[in-house]
């Protein structure tokens, strides 16, 4: 009983592609692939919310110096500004976002911990 499967479909039109003398990268099968200049290009928003968020990121570590609750405030809006770059498909972009994500997390847990903990505590001795 003669039965074909995908891979001896796949297997002979490789094999008549070798015999034409091509490489499989030139094969029809591959030329229905879009290349990049044809790609949907992607919204400047992403981009945009996540130069946002690692800037606001930096000026939240620059105000938390002078003011606790400001630069938490300000932490927070930059992880809120990194979580909506996230839905970019550039990996740049993403990378950016969650850069922005982890040092802001970072001063929001350290500010916090501080007020709680330290401030709050202190206070009730």
């Amino acid at each position: 009983m003669l039965t074909m499967t995908t891979q001896d479909i796949h297997d002979d039109k490789l094999q008549e592609t070798f015999q034409q003398g091509r490489l499989p990268e030139e094969s029809e099968d591959t030329h229905d692939q879009k290349t990049p200049a044809e790609k949907v290009k992607e919204p400047a928003r992403y981009r945009i919310w996540a130069i946002l968020s690692i800037v606001i990121a930096v000026i939240a570590w620059l105000i938390a110096g002078w003011n606790g609750y400001a630069g938490l405030a300000t932490g927070v809006i930059s992880i809120v500004a990194g979580a909506l770059a996230l839905r970019s498909h550039r990996h740049g972009v993403r990378n950016t976002a969650i850069t922005a994500i982890i040092a802001s997390g970072v001063l929001v847990v350290v500010l916090t911990a501080f007020i709680i903990v330290i401030y709050l505590g202190l206070n009730a001795i």
